[in-house]
């Protein structure tokens, strides 16, 4: 029985006797293709050629009918979206295939050269911008340099002038604070604002003179007393007047008192000791001792 390979054409000669009812296909030993046996009931009777390409065309003309069927249904349910996009790609692609190696090689090099100078204007954008931060930094700096400097200055002045306008406080609370730093340089204080003629001045409101009095010692007259401090901050010790009048108003010693302590603590006092020589004693004489404006110096 010979037997031919549908797809190389190979003629093979098969033993009848190894043919057996479970047999349904042959595989050619040259191309390894496979073909069905169609005599597998009557294996003695052999297949005329032309009967078995005739259904082999069958078979073939089927199956690419049912392809067709199967892709004409996909492509049916396509939207027009997609349809839109496959016929640009195709035609994309199409325009590509036609264009030479050359032309495809220029447009590279433009698409390349125009990436390159958009990131050069990126860049330079950036740069820009970064210049211009910079530089409303700078004036904004400037700015405040030139709102800074004019403002120091105004608060310089202004501090100044009210430390020197309210000194008295600004000493008495200093020395309520530190007294021994105070009492140590006030003298180079005092001394400076009276170059410029600028003098302390006592605090009538919280100073009181308290038991004033005067005795004869021989041919000098003792004035004692206390200048009392009623604030709740220390003082500077104020420059006492003291006059000696007859009844009838006539001077009969004057003499100005300065203590030698520079404050006064809170709600403390002083104690007045002062002495004064005169050649004779006078007899019905008032006393009056006042506290004068300007505070002196006991230095």
């Amino acid at each position: 029985m010979l037997e031919k390979c549908l797809k190389c054409n190979t003629l093979f000669e098969v033993d009848e006797s190894l043919i057996t009812p479970k047999l349904k296909l042959f595989k050619c030993s040259v191309c390894d293709n496979e073909w069905p046996f169609l005599n597998s009931k009557n294996p003695k009777k052999k297949i005329p050629e032309n009967l078995s390409d005739e259904k082999l065309r069958k078979d073939l003309d089927a199956i690419r009918t049912e392809i067709e069927k199967k892709t004409d249904i996909l492509s049916n349910g396509v939207k027009t979206q997609s349809k839109e996009k496959l016929t640009k790609g195709k035609n994309q692609n199409y325009n590509t295939k036609k264009k030479t190696v050359a032309q495809i090689a220029e447009e590279i090099a433009e698409a390349s050269v125009k990436n390159r100078e958009q990131k050069i204007i990126k860049n330079k954008k950036q740069i820009y911008n970064k210049t211009s931060n910079v530089e409303t930094l700078k004036n904004v700096h400037s700015k405040q340099k030139s709102v800074a400097i004019p403002l120091i200055i105004f608060i310089s002045i202004l501090f100044i002038s009210s430390t020197v306008y309210f000194r008295n406080n600004v000493i008495s609370f200093s020395h309520s604070y530190f007294p021994n730093f105070v009492e140590k340089n006030f003298h180079k204080v005092f001394g400076l604002f009276k170059r410029v003629k600028i003098p302390f001045y006592a605090d009538f409101k919280n100073l009181e003179i308290e038991n004033f009095g005067a005795v004869y010692e021989g041919k000098s007259v003792k004035f004692f007393g206390n200048i009392k401090n009623n604030s709740k901050y220390s003082i500077l010790t104020p420059t006492l007047k003291v006059i000696m009048t007859t009844e009838d108003g006539k001077i009969l010693a004057e003499t100005i008192i300065k203590s030698t302590q520079t404050f006064i603590s809170s709600n403390n006092f002083i104690k007045i000791n002062h002495l004064i020589l005169t050649n004779q004693k006078y007899n019905n004489a008032t006393i009056r001792a006042t506290i004068m404006k300007e505070i002196e110096s006991s230095s």
